[in-house]
């Protein structure tokens, strides 16, 4: 038998501690098992990708994805991060976890109206920029409806994750995962390329459902939670999550358009295409270790803002996460011969040229992103909404610049350019807390009013 613990609970002391790294591990081990079945699904939706849409097929397919990202981080990526990490705040008062709760649901459901409606109206042209065809203008469309359920689906599985109900957020992700790639396996098998489009639509749209009937089954959350009032302080509150997820959500998935395009009009269709096929092959194996980042660093930076224990918890989270990624990434480039002949054809055999610097720059990547979260969490809004627009700009510029020098090659060292300047810029906003064991409490003012001191005094 096993006793229960009530939300809300906290552990003084050396039990509290206990419990942080016990956390870490159990949301790994959540986050691999998630993330495990994600690799094997994502590895058979690049397989037939690759056998039955091509290069080209999974250039467009990206596009699509890309956008649908952009337009779900701009309407729900601020409403889930100002859930995960607020959410905390009220395990122990139920009235105001309901406030906030239902003023979090409605305003994710007129941004779920707003999203149909516009993409909807503009359906015509966007298939004609995304995917160079008016004919895909159904996809499009449909990308509409999908914006709309990711938005709620955040919401909801933002929400169950800050009740610390792990599980369920597993089990919610594992199911609509299976969906969504057999919908568009199936789709991509019988129909090709406009068929794997909307496919890959209808694919994004079938967490919706999976998370209204997981919140019915929550012990922690209920439906009614999300039906109180509207509360004008907590909607402010959480919208100002959303600028900097915004810049995050638009412009980095932006920037990715942009490239693709610069690739795809530089060096033809198929290689914008074997440069999509290494991206998403990192996608996957970060994946891993974003999901375990997501489901227990944003609660956990609630819990220890504003306490000593904050830089400890950043220092412990860093290690282990830029750790896991850099041991995966050298196995990856150790294999990379067989990964490529395994996970898609012949037809993308030169992946393995593009694997060296793609995989360095993805060590980077996941140190400046775990560094991220704590941007986010102490809502250092100016330098998160800085470094977003400015490492896309970096990463494309540098990609413009070296492409026509060198190649599809070209992109992947901008990549570990951008990956590297985005690092160095996090540490250095954050070095109040990194270096000078601030609690995150002022912002990163009390650095830089003891450096005004210090010059004053001299």
């Amino acid at each position: 038998m096993s006793a229960r613990i009530p939300a809300g609970f906290a552990a003084p002391g050396i039990l509290r501690r206990k419990a942080s790294g016990a956390q870490w591990y159990r949301a790994l081990g959540w986050g691999g098992i998630h993330s495990l079945l994600r690799v094997v699904l994502s590895f058979i939706s690049i397989k037939f990708t690759a056998i039955y849409l091509g290069p080209s097929g999974l250039a467009l397919v990206a596009q699509l994805g890309n956008f649908i990202s952009i337009c779900h981080g701009m309407l729900g990526g601020g409403l889930g991060t100002a859930t995960a990490r607020l959410y905390p705040e009220f395990r122990s008062d139920w009235a105001g976890r309901r406030r906030f709760l239902a003023t979090t649901w409605r305003l994710a459901c007129v941004f779920a109206v707003v999203s149909i409606v516009a993409i909807a109206l503009a359906s015509g042209p966007l298939a004609q920029w995304l995917l160079a065809s008016d004919e895909h203008g159904t996809a499009v469309m449909l990308a509409g409806v999908a914006v709309a359920s990711l938005v709620l689906n955040t919401v909801i599985m933002s929400a169950i994750n800050g009740a610390g109900e792990l599980g369920r957020v597993v089990i919610s992700n594992l199911i609509a995962s299976v969906v969504g790639c057999a919908v568009y396996v199936s789709a991509s098998v019988v129909w090709g390329i406009p068929g794997g489009l909307i496919g890959f639509a209808i694919s994004q749209s079938v967490c919706l459902p999976v998370s209204l009937v997981i919140l019915r089954w929550s012990s922690r959350v209920s439906p009614e939670d999300f039906r109180g009032e509207f509360d004008r302080t907590q909607a402010q509150r959480i919208l100002g999550f959303v600028p900097m997820l915004i810049a995050h959500s638009v412009v980095s998935p932006l920037g990715l358009i942009l490239i693709r395009d610069m690739v795809a009009s530089q060096l033809g269709l198929a290689t914008a295409g074997l440069w999509q096929a290494t991206w998403r092959l990192s996608e996957v194996y970060l994946g891993v270790v974003m999901a375990s980042l997501s489901l227990y660093f944003h609660p956990r930076l609630g819990e220890v803002v504003g306490t000593p224990a904050l830089r400890k918890e950043i220092v412990q989270t860093f290690a282990q996460a830029v750790g896991i990624t850099a041991a995966t990434a050298l196995t990856i480039f150790v294999l990379r011969d067989w990964v490529v002949r395994i996970v898609f054809t012949a037809e993308f055999l030169p992946v393995r040229d593009l694997m060296p610097f793609q995989l360095l720059g993805d060590v980077l990547r996941m140190a400046a992103w775990t560094l991220g979260f704590v941007l986010v969490a102490l809502v250092r809004s100016r330098w998160y909404i800085a470094l977003e627009i400015l490492i896309p700009a970096i990463y494309f510029g540098g990609a413009l610049y070296l492409v026509p020098k060198f190649g599809a090659q070209g992109v992947t060292w901008a990549y570990c350019l951008a990956g590297a300047t985005h690092f160095a810029i996090s540490v250095f906003a954050l070095r109040d807390v990194l270096i000078q064991g601030s609690d995150g409490r002022n912002n990163g003012r009390s650095s830089d009013s003891a450096s005004r001191r210090r010059s004053a005094r001299s």
